[in-house]
């Protein structure tokens, strides 16, 4: 699988409009060996931290739709460089055990190897109103 730049955008994209329907499978097709999530969260948000391979993207996304009902995700940008891309974009969701809802807006890094697979993907989100929404 080639490495150049809109290769990359498209494969991301496609890992994105993938993984929330069909984890396993996405794990499969887009995911490294050596795949690792990191995302460090207030102590108070249940599925911050770090996942490794597909069996931590599926815990990850397990965790993460116990603790919220997640909005559509509003991908606002994309650039890549050919073996990394990097997504800005923003979401709102629904916290379950506050009922509270909360906006934020976030970056995401993602990274893949001279194959094409997805190697790292990190998330930097703009917490203050997530940890706010998850506050008893």
């Amino acid at each position: 699988m080639s490495t150049d730049k809109n290769n990359m955008i498209d494969t991301a994209k496609a890992f994105y409009g993938d993984v929330l329907s069909d984890p396993a499978a996405a794990a499969a097709q887009y995911l490294a060996d050596d795949f690792l999530l990191e995302n460090y969260l207030p102590e108070n948000i249940p599925f911050g931290g770090r996942y490794e391979g597909g069996d931590g993207l599926a815990q990850y996304l397990t965790e993460l739709s116990q603790a919220i009902e997640m909005g559509p995700l509003d991908m606002q940008a994309w650039t890549g460089d050919g073996t990394e891309v990097v997504v800005r974009g923003g979401e709102q969701s629904l916290v379950k055990s506050t009922g509270k809802t909360y906006s934020m807006r976030f970056v995401h890094w993602l990274s893949f190897n001279q194959d094409g697979k997805l190697t790292n993907m990190r998330e930097y989100n703009d917490t203050a109103e997530m940890a706010e929404a998850f506050t008893p």
